[in-house]
């Protein structure tokens, strides 16, 4: 079909590639194989199928030519091709709402307006095309061709470097580059968070709470013998140290998969937007630098966005690894990719 057409822009690249942009659409639209397309094409044969009960009628009259039913023969050469094409179709579109993280597949911006409108139109067009199967079906139906993936593709990855540096003032940068970042991050709430801590490591609030200090040494609160219950400073003093790095490990193994796929694009994008809330530090000190509530609170106040304390603490809480809540550039990454910020 028509999804079977290359591009000429697309044909012209690179076979590794191409290989990469049909293996970012296939990535997203295996798990949900054999779906819209499909479900329409009972529906026309079972509409052939009411038409034969008159001729059986009619055979039941003339007893001798029962035997031979040509016509089931035809209707079941039909049905299997039907079926067929209808899946080879679902396996060339992709549902419009996962673009975003086909496009985080290939290393492309997921939220770029201007190329999530282009798929915007040509899921339209699509939608519009194939009306007749269900026209009750709303924005959920809407779905871009492999054929239009793979020429928007071509076209994004065909262009050379996208970081053409335009000259522009340093106070303008800094402004443009804070209100963008604030606007992302405020829209990082609490559910965004609590998303991201369901899928992260939990374990060291758990592990804060199984002690307490008292005068004298810790001691356990949760029914252990009593060996276990007072260790020796010495030992204690590697247990605290122990678990605080096994939390932060545990913590970032569970985003090791995540965390080890930023490019140098995402890295260098998550470090000029962590610099942003620093602007008198210079880049070689900005590792040392951590985010702290009065600093998201000040770039809020100064662009005037409505950030309230409560959301700002449970964003730092989500993806900070410091007992203090505050978040490092390490910190500031994971919590850029989670959001599909860079």
């Amino acid at each position: 079909m028509s999804a079977t057409e290359d591009d000429p822009a697309f044909a012209a690249l690179p076979p590794t590639l191409k290989r990469r942009i049909d293996q970012a659409f296939d990535a997203v639209v295996s798990p949900q194989k054999r779906h819209k397309p499909g479900q329409s094409t009972p529906s026309q044969q079972g509409g052939f199928l009411v038409d034969d009960p008159p001729a059986g009628g009619f055979l039941a009259d003339a007893g001798g030519f029962l035997p031979g039913p040509q016509a089931g023969g035809f209707l079941r050469d039909g049905s299997p091709s039907f079926s067929v094409d209808a899946l080879e179709q679902s396996t060339h579109m992709i549902p419009l709402s996962s673009i975003p993280d086909a496009l985080q597949i290939l290393d492309l911006q997921p939220d770029d307006e201007d190329v999530l409108a282009v798929f915007q139109n040509a899921a339209t067009g699509w939608r519009d095309r194939s009306r007749a199967q269900s026209p009750a079906e709303g924005s959920q139906d809407a779905f871009v061709s492999r054929k239009d993936w793979r020429a928007v593709c071509a076209a994004l990855l065909d262009t050379g470097p996208i970081d053409t540096d335009v000259p522009m003032s340093d106070d303008e940068a800094h402004a443009e580059d804070d209100v963008q970042v604030l606007e992302d991050l405020s829209d990082l709430t609490a559910d965004s968070a609590e998303e991201y801590v369901d899928s992260g490591g939990t374990e060291s609030g758990d592990d804060d709470s199984d002690d307490e200090y008292q005068e004298g040494g810790f001691v356990s609160t949760k029914g252990a013998t009593a060996s276990q219950a007072r260790p020796s400073k010495s030992t204690r003093g590697r247990r605290s140290r122990t678990r605080k790095s096994s939390s932060a490990s545990c913590e970032g193994d569970a985003d090791e998969g995540q965390h080890a796929r930023l490019t140098a694009r995402q890295k260098k994008e998550c470090r000029t937007a962590f610099a942003l809330f620093f602007p008198d530090v210079p880049d070689k000190d900005l590792n040392r630098q951590r985010i702290r509530i009065k600093d998201i609170t000040r770039v809020a106040k100064l662009l005037k966005e409505k950030l309230s304390t409560e959301e700002t603490v449970e964003m730092l809480e989500a993806f900070s690894s410091a007992p203090d809540k505050s978040m490092g550039l390490a910190d500031f990454e994971r919590m850029m990719f989670a959001a599909k910020l860079a």
